[in-house]
């Protein structure tokens, strides 16, 4: 049986689908020793990566912090939240792409 993409995304650190590729890395804040989760995503159709800015919880661990940046994707994915990337036309196609991901892991 097929692992669900979240899960995908934890254990692997990316995840492609539709264009996209989907990757969890740390950032931190200036002048900050703390990292925080970050969502990355690289945009086939235009070759250039953008930041999500959606707000990410920290969490306790890194591992909680993995899980919400995780929870927000599903978030995304189920209409909840509209991802911020400052450019709509690759927001609306991320959404896209994200929805048949998850209707393609939900048959």
């Amino acid at each position: 049986m097929e692992m669900d993409w979240g899960k995908r995304l934890r254990e692997e650190g990316y995840l492609e689908f539709g264009g996209f590729r989907v990757e969890l890395t740390l950032d931190n804040t200036f002048m900050e020793l703390d990292y925080i989760p970050r969502i990355i995503v690289y945009d086939g159709k235009t070759g250039r990566w953008h930041v999500l800015r959606n707000s990410i919880p920290k969490g306790e661990t890194l591992d909680e912090g993995w899980d919400n940046a995780v929870e927000v994707l599903r978030r995304i994915a189920r209409g909840e939240e509209k991802p911020l990337f400052g450019d709509e036309g690759v927001a609306e196609r991320f959404v896209r792409a994200l929805k048949s991901l998850v209707d393609e892991d939900n048959p």
